[in-house]
This record gives structure tokens, sequence and C-alpha cells, in this order.
């Protein structure tokens, strides 16, 4: 199955970091608990709100089969209810464990990534390979901007791309961290808006707070490829 592939050279012109981006970075605990909280709710809307409304559609349609008499239908009717309810139940630990659980730890980044994606391998059966290159001393507003936009990109690719495999690359160009998630689904048209779904939208508000940016690379049958560059650091001047 064919990669979206591209050159991995740092950004022709990512946005400098001023006082204003020194601001956010300060205020960074306070914007990241709402920033959570917004995140939550839109994955409450994007995954298991849908598949509840899936199930009354069906609950419905057995009743309708119920109300016709036509008793050999019902099983596959009742297998259908059973197996939605099954993964909103799955989904809705999965989001409670994410909420319950300290991503950012001492160990650094690298374990904190290790341990997200065991995680989710575990869950899903997504075959995930990671490449970490040397960690470099980064700000904790900047490790969990990296593990929240990771994380979001795993979900996305586990519920909409119908992918088996992911690469992460991590490492440090010039002076910034590039992390890069490519996977081998059924890709989608990034230009095109899709309506209640809201994970790319809230992976560049986690990059824009730490002051970088993402780019999406994607078309239907070719994977999507997420580029992310975020400043090793700002420094009192405000400058990278």
């Amino acid at each position: 199955m064919a990669h979206v592939r591209s050159r991995l050279t740092a950004p022709r012109s990512l946005p400098r970091s001023d006082s204003r981006t020194s601001a956010k970075q300060a205020s960074a605990p306070n914007t990241a608990v709402l920033q959570e909280r917004a995140r939550i709710a839109r994955e409450l809307h994007d995954s298991v709100s849908q598949t509840l409304y899936a199930i009354t559609l069906i609950a419905s349609r057995a009743r309708t089969v119920v109300e016709q008499n036509a008793g050999k239908d019902i099983r596959q009717v009742l297998d259908d209810v059973l197996q939605l309810a099954n993964a909103g139940q799955s989904e809705l630990r999965a989001l409670l464990t994410d909420i319950r659980s300290d991503l950012v730890t001492s160990d650094g980044l690298a374990a904190a990534l290790l341990r997200l994606t065991d995680a989710i391998q575990t869950r899903s059966g997504l075959d995930i390979h990671l490449s970490l290159g040397e960690e470099p001393d980064v700000p904790p507003n900047t490790t969990e901007a990296l593990l929240l936009i990771t994380r979001e990109a795993l979900h996305n690719v586990v519920k909409h791309a119908s992918a088996d495999r992911v690469d992460i690359v991590l490492k440090t160009v010039g002076a910034y961290m590039l992390l890069t998630i490519t996977d081998n689904g059924c890709g989608f048209d990034p230009a095109v808006s899709r309506r209640g779904h809201f994970g790319l939208q809230s992976m560049r508000e986690r990059a824009a707070i730490a002051g970088g940016q993402i780019d999406v690379l994607s078309a239907h049958g070719l994977g999507t490829h997420v580029r992310v560059y975020i400043p090793v650091r700002v420094e009192s001047d405000g400058q990278v």
C-alpha cells in the first residue's frame, strides 16, 4: 500500500517566536487544561456520541423487523446492535484512560511516546513503528504538545484511516523538533472540511500554542503524512 512521501526538511517559513509566543508558553499549563477539556468534548462527539446514535437507528430497525414478523433477520440486527454497543464501551474506556493518565512524566518524551504507542497498539492492533532520535532538553509544554498531537493523530488513524501500519519519527532539525506520523490507510482530501471532525483542528491548535506548525499531506488511497515542527526552546528575547 502506497504512502504519502515527502522530503523531510526544515520548513521554509515558520513563524518566528516573539514576546506573544513567550506569553503563550508562560500560560501553557492553564491553556492546556482548557484545550484538554475541549478535546474531550470533541472526542465524545466524534466517537461515542455517533456510536450511540447508530445504536438507536439499528434498534429502531430491529423494532420494524419485529413488527413485520421477519424473524430470520432479527439475529443479524441484534448482532449489529451488540457490536456497536461494545465499540461504544471500548471507545469510552479508552477516553477515560487517556483523561486519567499522566502522559508527561520525568522519564522524558521518548519514554512517554513508547508508553502511548504501546497502549494504542494493544487496544487497536495497529502496527506502530517508532524511530526516536536523540532527545533534546525541551520545555514541558513542548513535550505535552508533541504527545497530545501524536495521540490525536493515532486516534484519527484508528477511527478513520483503515490502516494497519503507522511509522512515527521524532528527531531534531536545526532549532526545531520534527515529528512525522505516516500511515498506509485510505487517505483523504485535507482541503475538504469534514463536518463533525475536529482532530486536525485540535492538533494545529496544540502546535500553535507551543510555537510550531503542522503540515498534513494526504490523498485518497495514498495514506496520510503528518509533519509537526515545534521549536526546541524559546529564549528570553522571544527568539528561537
